[in-house]
């Protein structure tokens, strides 16, 4: 990770999460998402995106909390970020992209509790810990 990033503090289902801005193509408002049949369960469905079909993750199958909100990310699905993936594209679903941060080395910690699968460094901000979101680290433990 480069020393002074910058990263993009978002809110999913209640928790949040940070996600490098380079990850990050477009925030899309309210996309149409089509669930397909026999798709992964860490899948809710896909969404069109400059004449490609992206699959959009299913956050709750993914994130173990009791904490998480299906209610408000999952099934109202306020925004999506199209992310760039080392297998293409993907969408996250979030109730609100909250604002653009400047980190630097410093900021950066092992996660003490991981939240979510395959992510294992957090970002510190104003005193609190928010998981920085790996995606890449994060598919390969999707069911």
């Amino acid at each position: 990770m480069d020393m002074d990033e910058k990263y993009c503090l978002i809110h999913c289902g209640g928790i949040a999460l940070t996600i490098p801005v380079s990850n990050v193509l477009r925030v899309e408002p309210e996309p149409q998402i089509y669930p397909l049949p026999r798709m992964r369960a860490s899948m809710t469905g896909v969404f069109r995106f400059e004449k490609e079909w992206v699959p959009v993750l299913h956050l709750e199958k993914i994130i173990s909390n009791q904490d998480f909100r299906q209610d408000v990310c999952c099934v109202e699905r306020k925004y999506v970020l199209v992310c760039a993936t080392e297998l293409g594209y993907i969408g996250l679903p979030c109730d609100s992209a909250v604002r653009i941060l400047n980190v630097y080395g410093d900021c950066i910690a092992d996660c003490e509790a991981p939240l979510i699968p395959g992510c294992t460094q957090e970002m510190i901000y104003r005193n609190e810990r928010y998981p920085i979101l790996d995606i890449d680290r994060l598919l390969p433990h999707c069911p």
